[in-house]
């Protein structure tokens, strides 16, 4: 990072502050779970495995869901080759954009997967 000028920082920055804001977002609607901390979230499936198994489902779910989202971005990346960062920079504001949509409208399961996915 230290050859890179201003504005690479301030993006840098301000998308590393979305991602905690969009992770504490989903803590909160899923009540303790995670959409981007997949090991706090394998750490919940271990311990959800012995004493709750709706824990154990929601973990394994949100999990699937990052491992959905990491061969989007992947196979949106390839198709978009020269241009990958402009293309998974787009693809992260349309799944957060409608995310926010959905939770508007009351749609609070719809806007974590799609933060899970992004």
């Amino acid at each position: 990072m230290t050859r890179y000028d201003r504005r690479t920082w301030l993006l840098a920055a301000c998308l590393s502050a979305l991602a905690g804001f969009v992770d504490a977002v989903g803590f909160l609607k899923l009540g303790g779970f995670f959409v981007s901390f997949m090991s706090g979230n394998t750490t919940r499936l271990g311990v959800g495995l012995f004493n709750h198994g709706r824990d154990a489902a929601i973990a394994a779910g949100l999990l699937g869901l990052f491992v959905a989202g990491v061969v989007l971005g992947a196979s949106v990346g390839r198709l978009a080759d020269p241009d990958r960062r402009p293309a998974l920079l787009a693809l992260m504001a349309m799944l957060l954009g409608t995310a926010a949509g959905a939770a508007m409208a009351g749609a609070d399961r719809i806007a974590v997967v799609l933060m899970a996915v992004a």
